[in-house]
C-alpha cells in the first residue's frame, strides 16, 4: 500500500513535469554547476557574472564578490547557499546519463521518492498505517507542497531527505544504550549535510538537537535527585560527537573552499568570498537584499502562512496552531519513555516548532519558500496526531466530562483537517489538473513576498524550443544576457555558457551571437 502510493505521488508529479516542467531559473544554477562538474571536474557555474574576463575576482552584475574561471565560469557562487549534498548526486547523473531533459530531472526526482520513503517509513513506525495515509492526503489536497520542489534541483527536498534520515539515525542511537559513538557521530554527518545542502535546515536539525539534549538534561536531574536514569546509555560523550558530526560535515566543506580558492586567486580574496558568502546568509538566502519587511502585518501574515497547508480562513488556522502546539506536546508526552518514538516525535515537532519561530520572527522576506521544511514537518504532525487521536486510550476515562471532552477534541481536529481539504480547489483529480495553473498563477501574482508556492511554472514546449534554437548554433558563437537576467534555466540544457552583454566587447564577436531576454524571449 505505502509503495503504492510513493509510485502515484511520483506518476503524478512526473504528468505535471511533462507539460508544465520547464527547468526554472534557480534550478538552471543548480544544475549547471553539477554539468559542470561532471563534465570537467570543477564546482563551477555555466553563467558569467563578471564583465571583465581579465580579472579573477571583482563585484558581478548582481553587486557581489565572486571569482572566475578563465572561460569565465563562477567558482563556488556566493549567489546561492546550496551544496554539495544537491549538486554531487546530480552531476553523478548527468556523468553516467547525459544531460537530456529527464537527465537532469532524474535527481530531483530520486530524492523525492526518497522523501516520500522516509516520511512514510517514520510515520509507519510511529503509528501505523492511518498516518501514512493521511500524510498522503496532504500531498495531494496541497499539491503546491511537491509542485515545484519536486522536481527542481534547488535543494529543498534533498535537504527534507537528509533531514528525515538523521531523525531516523538519532532515534535508532538513542533506543540502544549499547549504541556505540560512532552512531552518534553519523546521524550527526547527516545532520551536518541537511545544514550544508541549505543552511536553512538548521533549525529542522535543531529538532534533533532538542531530541538529545532534553533527555540528557532530564537524566543529569533525576541523577542528581538519586532517581533511576530514563536512558541511562545517553552520555555526554555521545552528544558531543553527534554535534561533532554536524560540525565535521560544515568543516570539511570551508576547507575546500579555503585550499581551492585560496590556490586558485589567494587567500585575500578567499576572506572576501567567504564575506559575500556570509552577506547572503544574512539576507534570508534571498540574493535581494532590498526587499526586506517588517512590521505588525509582516508578523502575521508570516504566522498566517500556515493556511498553505490548513484552511485559508484566519481563525481555523489558529486552532489547527494550537492543536500542533499543544497536540505534539500530548504527542511526546504519551511516547515519553519508549526511546525510539519520543527521539522521533521530540525532532519533528522541535523541528516545525524552531522553524516556525525562526520564520514568523526573524524572517526577512516573507518567502513561503523558506517556511517548506516547516510546512512539511507540521504535514507529518498532524498526520501523526489524527492517527492517534483515532485510537482508544489504554486507560478508561472514569468522568463522562473526559469522555466527553475527548471525544469534543478528535471530532474537532478530524472536522478541521477535513474542511481544510474539501476548500481546495482543482485538486481533485488523478493527475494534477490544468485548471490549477492559472489559480496557481494569480496567486502568484497576489502574493505580497514574492517565491509563493509554487514559484515559476514555465511550459516546458515553451523552453525546448529556446533550446533547440541555440543548439543549432555554430559553436564559435556566444549566449548573452542583458542586465541580470541571466536565464540560468537554459546552459545545463545546452552545455552552453551565458555571458553579461557588456562582456562581448572583450569576446570574439560572431554574426550568430544572440542575446536570450527570457526563458522563451531569443533576440
Amino acid at each position: 500500500m505505502i509503495l503504492l502510493l510513493m509510485v502515484y505521488q511520483l506518476i503524478r508529479l512526473v504528468a505535471f513535469i511533462e507539460v508544465y516542467g520547464g527547468i526554472e531559473h534557480d534550478g538552471g544554477w543548480m544544475l549547471s554547476i553539477s554539468r559542470s562538474l561532471a563534465e570537467q571536474g570543477t564546482y563551477t557555474t555555466m553563467v558569467s557574472t563578471i564583465v571583465d574576463p581579465t580579472v579573477i575576482g571583482g563585484i558581478d552584475v548582481d553587486r557581489k564578490f565572486n571569482i572566475q574561471a578563465a572561460d569565465g565560469r563562477i567558482w563556488f557562487f556566493t549567489g546561492n547557499g546550496i551544496g554539495p549534498g544537491s549538486i554531487i548526486p546530480d552531476a553523478v547523473i548527468i556523468w553516467l546519463f547525459g544531460s537530456g531533459f529527464w537527465a537532469l530531472r532524474a535527481g530531483p526526482l530520486l530524492f523525492y521518492l526518497l522523501f516520500l520513503g522516509l516520511g512514510s517509513l517514520i510515520l509507519y513506525r510511529l503509528s501505523g498505517l492511518p498516518a501514512v495515509l493521511l500524510w498522503h492526503a496532504f500531498l495531494f489536497f496541497y499539491p503546491h507542497l511537491s509542485v515545484f520542489l519536486g522536481y527542481e534541483a534547488m535543494g529543498e527536498v534533498p535537504t527534507m531527505v537528509y533531514i528525515l534520515g538523521a531523525y531516523l539515525l538519532l532515534a535508532g542511537a538513542m533506543a540502544h544504550s549499547e549504541a556505540r559513538p560512532r552512531h552518534f557521530f553519523l546521524a550527526g554527518v547527516v545532520g551536518g549535510l541537511a545544514i550544508n545542502t541549505k543552511l536553512i535546515a538548521l533549525w529542522s536539525v535543531g529538532g534533533a538537537g532538542l531530541a538529545a539534549v532534553v533527555p540528557w538534561l532530564m537524566g543529569r536531574y533525576r541523577q542528581y535527585r538519586r532517581q533511576r536514569a530514563v536512558n541511562p546509555g545517553l552520555t555526554f560523550k555521545k552528544l558531543s560527537l553527534w554535534g561533532i558530526g554536524v560540525l565535521s560535515v560544515l568543516g570539511l566543506w570551508e576547507a575546500v573552499h579555503l585550499v581551492i580558492l585560496n590556490w586558485l586567486a589567494g587567500f585575500e580574496m578567499y576572506r572576501q568570498h567567504t564575506w559575500q558568502r556570509f552577506q547572503f546568509v544574512l539576507d534570508d538566502g534571498s540574493g535581494v537584499g532590498l526587499r526586506i519587511h517588517s512590521g505588525p502585518e509582516f508578523f502575521w501574515d508570516k504566522f498566517f502562512l500556515l493556511s498553505e497547508v490548513t484552511h485559508p480562513q484566519r481563525p481555523i488556522v489558529a486552532i489547527l496552531f494550537v492543536f500542533l502546539l499543544v497536540g505534539g506536546g500530548w504527542l511526546i508526552w504519551r511516547r515519553w519513555g519508549e526511546i525510539y518514538a519520543q527521539t522521533l516525535v521530540i525532532s519533528i515537532w522541535g523541528g516545525w516548532l524552531l522553524n516556525t519561530i525562526w520564520f514568523v520572527t526573524l524572517a526577512k522576506t516573507g518567502w513561503p519558500r523558506h517556511f517548506w521544511f516547516g510546512m512539511v514537518l507540521a504535514t507529518m504532525l498532524l498526520s501523526l496526531l489524527g492517527s492517534e487521536l483515532l485510537k482508544t486510550y489504554p486507560v478508561a476515562l472514569r468522568r463522562s466530562w473526559q469522555q466527553w471532552g475527548t471525544w469534543g477534541i478528535r471530532v474537532t481536529f478530524w472536522i478541521l483537517i477535513l474542511w481544510s481539504f474539501a476548500g481546495q480547489q482543482y485538486v481533485r483529480s488523478f493527475f494534477i489538473s490544468d485548471e490549477i495553473v492559472p489559480y496557481w498563477q494569480q496567486k502568484q501574482h497576489e502574493n505580497k513576498y514574492d517565491a509563493s508556492l509554487p514559484w515559476v511554472l514555465i511550459p516546458r514546449q515553451q523552453q525546448q524550443a529556446v533550446v533547440d534554437y541555440i543548439n543549432q548554433m555554430p559553436a564559435e558563437a556566444h549566449v548573452y544576457y542583458p542586465a541580470n537576467h541571466k536565464v540560468a534555466e537554459i546552459p545545463p540544457q545546452t552545455g552552453r555558457l551565458h555571458y553579461p552583454l557588456n562582456r562581448r566587447q572583450f569576446m570574439n564577436q560572431h554574426p550568430a551571437d544572440i542575446v536570450v531576454i527570457g526563458p522563451s524571449l531569443v533576440s
